[in-house]
């Protein structure tokens, strides 16, 4: 099985043991994904925004960076701890359940 790499990667790291430390540069459109622009966009976040842009949907742009306040860096991380929270909640639910089918 290939090892997973990516943004699965520090999605999971991420979930295993919490967020990264917030000392990085923080784009505004990218958060801390795209180091405001010094390092390219993960393939898959790329694919999600365009999904979304033939979608209709409102996304950030993919080529413009500008770096986050303290106020909406503060919301960023409140709003990433409550995900984080959420997600771990229902990965604990589900491991219970499959533990409770005897599996």
């Amino acid at each position: 099985m290939p090892a997973v790499s990516g943004f699965f990667a520090r999605a999971a790291d991420w979930l295993e043991f919490g967020r990264p430390a917030d000392d990085g540069p923080m784009c505004v459109h990218h958060g801390p994904a795209c180091a405001m622009g010094a390092e390219p966009l993960d393939e898959i976040y790329v694919m999600v925004i365009r999904a979304k842009q033939r979608a209709g949907q409102d996304v950030p742009p993919l080529d413009e960076h500008r770096p986050m306040t303290l106020a909406e860096r503060a919301q960023y991380w409140r709003e990433f701890e409550e995900a984080l929270a959420e997600a771990k909640a229902k990965n604990a639910q589900a491991e219970a359940e499959i533990w409770a089918g005897g599996l």
